[in-house]
């Protein structure tokens, strides 16, 4: 079992299981490191750190109708801010969920298993569509296990679900839940499991070959753009 702070500072990018699936490049790893995921330590509004991440939130999803009083960190959180290059690109946080959650109804065998829920996913515009969304899935996974938890799971907009399951989250087909009370806007569960250490290989496997393909098809993209005549349209624009 991981200790927080090796996740916290990266430390798995030098697991060989890591690179069970990709091989390791020194390209990716220094892209990836740029990245560093920072825990809050209190929920408290006392604490300036805790007061930048409900400005950070409000800031974020306001804009989008996703904000509410009510989706504020209660005080048995775990919240997190995500740097890239020491400036905020990014928040999450993990809470403990009852027993008698909508988790523990809808996912399969998850009935008696102790469930770590993810929310106050909120991402700086500039980064959207980055790799930040597969290093916040990455980490629940991993601090879920550590934590000693069973499951990690969260509930997204069915418009986003397409690129937590393209990571490798495990989705669950049930009746669709509006959160926001809009029937319109339909949201769904998405989780990991993290009780055996398998699940954790397959998370840390899963997610570099998620980093690798993304980083280098990147790279391949701007080499071709480099070469197109000027005022030649991408392919698929």
């Amino acid at each position: 079992m991981f200790e927080t702070q090796v996740i916290l500072d990266n430390r798995d990018l030098e697991l060989p299981i890591t690179f069970s699936a990709s091989p390791a490049s020194a390209i990716v790893i220094e892209e990836l490191r740029k990245y560093q995921t920072h825990e809050i330590p209190d929920v408290d509004d006392n604490e300036e750190s805790y007061r930048q991440y409900k400005e950070f939130l409000e800031r974020a999803l306001k804009p989008l109708g996703l904000y509410r009083e009510e989706f504020l960190p209660a005080t048995a959180s775990l919240c997190y801010r995500v740097t890239y290059c020491d400036e905020t690109a990014a928040i999450f946080r993990l809470t403990p969920v009852g027993d008698k959650s909508i988790y523990h109804r809808l996912i399969p065998g998850a009935s008696r298993k102790r469930i770590l829920e993810v929310n106050n996913v909120a991402v700086e515009p500039a980064y959207r569509g980055d790799l930040l969304l597969g290093i916040i899935m990455k980490n629940c996974a991993l601090l879920s296990h550590t934590l000693g938890f069973e499951i990690v799971a969260g509930i997204v907009r069915y418009e986003v679900l397409p690129m937590f399951v393209d990571f490798g989250t495990v989705p669950v087909h049930h009746e669709a839940i509006h959160l926001l009370g809009d029937d319109t806007i339909c949201d769904y569960i998405t989780y990991f499991m993290t009780r055996e250490q398998a699940h954790v290989d397959y998370a840390l496997a899963r997610s570099y070959h998620y980093f690798h393909r993304k980083v280098t098809m990147k790279n391949i993209q701007t080499d071709v753009e480099s070469r197109q005549p000027r005022g030649t349209a991408r392919i698929g624009a």
